[in-house]
């Protein structure tokens, strides 16, 4: 049964949120209302703390909760590649954060249209890069949302690539993976999806592509090699037009903790705090990330 927060969540999702993905043709304009919205929409978590570090093309905003015993959740917040920001899902992980011990970096990694790819991947593996030379990588979780769990997944191709240890866990949300939008999906809950218009995906992919191939293995994870993964915990809405692009990342990946919600839009998350379904897939998804970490806290570098 859903609960009546989750109820009125959903409607916000479906006659609010929606409609302005869909009628804002300007990807700033649209960054600047859900910033707006995050500042009363999104609940905090008491105690924790917010710091900043600096990196030469971004910066990584830092929600420090008192739970911290150091871990690290490097957290890629989704948005299409176009919009979103470390602000908009400070408190989601923050709280995911708190659950499993860590603190969370969120990079505001460049956007589409004025940073087309490579850009976004580049800055996530550097923000990882840096993590590394705070953090162990057994301490290290891997997280994020829509186009954020894109960036996971390139992240984790990346680092094989490149010989670089990967971390200890991923935590994926509604996770993109095929770019290329061939998922059965894409089209059968393309009218009835709460959150993602049709509209919107169709703008934000040719500006965040530039005419690349979406089927490319560095691009979309579905076409890539991911044999390699880190365990992971992946939870996707059923009705969503990504249902099935999680759906086939939880056959392919080695180790996977696949859950799917009913009656709850894209990234329901979001409303940790707020719903008992959030609430719920928050602490499911921490509760399968502690399994691979540490069991001994140490006090994390400033």
């Amino acid at each position: 049964m859903t609960s009546l927060p989750q109820k009125l969540f959903n409607g916000f999702a479906r006659y609010v949120e929606k409609p302005l993905f869909a009628n804002i043709a300007n990807q700033t304009t649209l960054a600047r209302v859900l910033d707006a919205l995050a500042v009363t929409g999104m609940r905090p978590l008491r105690g924790t703390k917010c710091a900043f570090l600096q990196t030469p093309n971004f910066r990584i905003r830092r929600m420090i909760p008192r739970a911290a015993q150091g871990n690290l959740l490097l957290f890629f917040h989704g948005g299409g590649f176009t919009v979103g920001s470390s602000y908009t899902h400070r408190w989601l992980a923050a709280r995911i954060a708190a659950e499993i011990g860590a603190e969370a970096w969120l990079p505001d990694y460049r956007l589409a249209p004025a940073h087309p790819y490579p850009a976004a991947p580049d800055d996530c593996i550097a923000a990882y890069k840096l993590a590394l030379t705070c953090f162990p990588p057994e301490r290290i979780v891997l997280g994020g949302d829509s186009a954020g769990g894109t960036l996971v997944l390139n992240t984790v191709t990346r680092l094989a690539a490149l010989g670089l240890p990967q971390p200890a866990a991923l935590a994926l949300l509604s996770p993109l993976t095929d770019l290329a939008h061939t998922s059965p999906s894409r089209t059968a809950f393309r009218d009835t999806d709460m959150l993602l218009p049709h509209k919107w995906v169709t703008r934000c992919m040719p500006a965040y592509l530039t005419g690349r191939d979406p089927k490319d293995p560095d691009i979309s994870p579905a076409y890539a090699d991911l044999s390699m993964a880190p365990p992971a915990a992946l939870h996707v809405a059923e009705g969503e037009v990504l249902y099935d692009d999680a759906a086939q990342l939880a056959e392919i990946l080695p180790n996977v903790d696949f859950h799917t919600w009913t009656n709850v839009p894209h990234v329901w998350q979001l409303a940790a705090g707020w719903t008992t379904e959030a609430d719920a897939s928050v602490q499911q998804l921490a509760e399968k990330l502690r399994t691979h970490l540490p069991e001994h806290p140490v006090q994390p570098e400033n």
